[in-house]
C-alpha cells in the first residue's frame, strides 16, 4: 500500500500564492519580533534583570528565525485552484489540510487589505459560507487584482440560484 501525501496530488490547474506574500509575511514576524523585544526590554530593566533580558532577547531571536523559515514554507505549501465544484485551498506545512469551499454554499466574499499588503499589492480573500464549520474561509496572500478576479468568478456563478 503506497502512501500518498497531498502534495503530490496537486492538480495542474493549481495556483500559488502571490511571491510577495513570503516578503510581507516576513516583514510581519519582523515587526512582531521587534515588539515583542522592546517589551521584554523594558520589562527586564523595570525589573533590572539581566538574565531576563538575555532569555527575552533568545526568546525574541528564535522567534523571528523561526517565523522567517515558516514564510517560506508555508508558501511552498499553500495552493488554491477554482473548479466547477468549488474553491479549492490546500495549504499546511507539518498538518496539510484541503479545503473545498462549494460554490452553492458561498454567501458572500470579501477581500481585504492591509498597510503592508498595500505595500506589495497584495490582499486576503475571505468566502463566507452558509454552516457553522469553516464559516469563513481566507486566502491571504494573493495579488490584489486575482483576489478581485477570484471574488467576481466566485459571485458570478453564485448569482444564478440567488433567492
Amino acid at each position: 500500500m503506497s502512501q500518498q501525501s497531498l502534495i503530490d496530488a496537486i492538480p495542474e490547474e493549481a495556483k500559488r500564492l502571490h511571491p510577495d506574500s513570503v516578503k510581507a509575511s516576513r516583514i510581519s514576524h519582523s515587526i512582531a519580533s521587534l515588539v515583542l523585544l522592546i517589551a521584554g526590554t523594558v520589562v527586564s530593566f523595570i525589573i533590572s534583570s539581566w538574565l531576563v533580558w538575555s532569555i527575552v532577547v533568545g526568546a525574541v531571536l528564535l522567534i523571528f528565525v523561526l517565523g522567517f523559515i515558516w514564510a517560506k514554507k508555508s508558501y511552498r505549501y499553500t495552493w488554491y485552484w477554482l473548479t466547477g465544484e468549488g474553491l479549492y485551498i490546500q495549504c499546511g506545512v507539518f498538518w496539510r489540510r484541503k479545503t473545498l469551499v462549494p460554490r452553492n454554499r458561498i454567501q458572500h466574499t470579501d477581500v481585504a487589505q492591509g498597510p503592508l499588503q498595500r505595500k506589495f499589492s497584495l490582499a486576503k480573500l475571505v468566502v463566507y459560507t452558509a454552516g457553522t464549520r469553516d464559516a469563513s474561509v481566507p486566502l491571504d496572500g494573493l495579488s490584489f487584482d486575482v483576489a478581485n478576479e477570484l471574488r467576481e468568478q466566485l459571485r458570478q456563478d453564485g448569482d444564478d440560484d440567488a433567492v
